[in-house]
């Protein structure tokens, strides 16, 4: 089974006026989390959005979640922390070879 992710938006950072546009989302609080196999993780994080153009800026009163996750995605630090996020679920799934045991003369 494949490590199932989903990214959370918490909050969003804007700039009341930047290059003539008005609240432009300059960073996202998110949660990234995944599972697979009964096992889960979340990361909490930030990730500072890159400059609108002009000419495709979507004010801040029409944008949707699915528009601001696509910022977040469209980051170097999105993919980063996916591949953090799937690595440390697939190493949790892989049963111990050492551990502790209670003295046996208990």
């Amino acid at each position: 089974m494949a490590v199932k992710t989903e990214l959370i938006i918490n909050s969003l950072i804007v700039q009341y006026s930047l290059d003539g546009l008005d609240n432009v989302v300059i960073q996202v609080g998110t949660t990234l989390s995944g599972h697979d196999s009964g096992i889960a993780t979340d990361f909490q994080n930030t990730f500072t959005i890159s400059a609108p153009v002009s000419s495709s800026f979507t004010p801040f009163a029409d944008l949707t979640e699915a528009d601001v996750a696509n910022f977040v995605k469209a980051t170097e630090r999105y993919t980063t922390l996916i591949t953090s996020l799937t690595a440390e679920i697939e190493e949790r799934k892989i049963p111990p070879t050492t551990g502790t045991l209670p003295f046996p003369w208990a």
